[in-house]
């Protein structure tokens, strides 16, 4: 009973979260041209991994509270946390503040400050990391079979840096400055990185689960 309460509690604190971080970006961020010439460019903020993340998160943790009350979510619910929402949530989350703590002019340059508050920053970045390991720990998923879970996290990784390609093609810019600071070998190598690390990140979501919970459909471990 407990460890409903508390599921449906942090699920309530994602929706809630992501919903009004959504907003204050889509709506509440008026940054000058000058100050970010790409940002309301081609895409918009929909170019934004961060973004196209806080979605995907609002939408899981959705889902993820409705199956408190109706089991015919569940099949969605795990599905979508082993493939999607885990993976990519954590993504953002260590590749964002990796790359801050390299430079964070690469990421979320110091002038961007005075547009988007710090408390805003840590809703788009980092409660994801909190809120997904919080629900791997409180609820039992039932993983699909790594071949269909790990394409579905290596189209969407693939997806993405196919869009930042496109978005670079069509609009003439990179959508993070980290892009536009590699030579092409090195950018080649930095998207095979981050293509890398969401596949390690769904084993090790898958991993975490079974020690969690037990073989994948069995019992939990006492």
């Amino acid at each position: 009973m407990f460890r409903s309460l508390l599921s449906v509690t942090l699920q309530l604190a994602g929706v809630v979260s992501f919903a009004w971080a959504i907003h204050y970006q889509y709506f509440r961020i008026k940054m000058p041209a000058n100050m970010s010439p790409e940002r309301m460019k081609f895409g918009g903020v929909w170019k934004y991994l961060t973004f196209l993340n806080m979605i995907l998160q609002f939408v899981f943790f959705s889902i993820a509270l409705l199956t408190n009350f109706t089991k015919s979510l569940t099949k969605v619910r795990d599905l979508m946390f082993a493939s999607a929402a885990f993976p990519m949530g954590m993504f953002v989350g260590v590749i964002f503040w990796s790359l801050w703590a390299v430079d964070r002019e690469l990421v979320f340059p110091a002038r961007y400050d005075e547009y988007i508050p710090s408390l805003v920053n840590h809703l788009m970045h980092t409660t994801v990391i909190p809120l997904q390991l919080g629900q791997l720990k409180l609820v039992k998923h039932k993983y699909p079979s790594r071949a269909f879970g790990y394409t579905i996290t290596a189209t969407l990784c693939m997806a993405y840096l196919a869009w930042v390609n496109i978005i670079y093609y069509f609009g003439g810019f990179w959508v993070y400055p980290v892009f536009a600071v590699l030579s092409p070998v090195q950018r080649v190598g930095f998207m095979v990185v981050c293509s890398a690390l969401g596949g390690l990140l769904y084993l090790g979501g898958e991993l975490a689960n079974k020690i969690i919970w037990g073989t994948k459909g069995g019992k939990k471990k006492q």
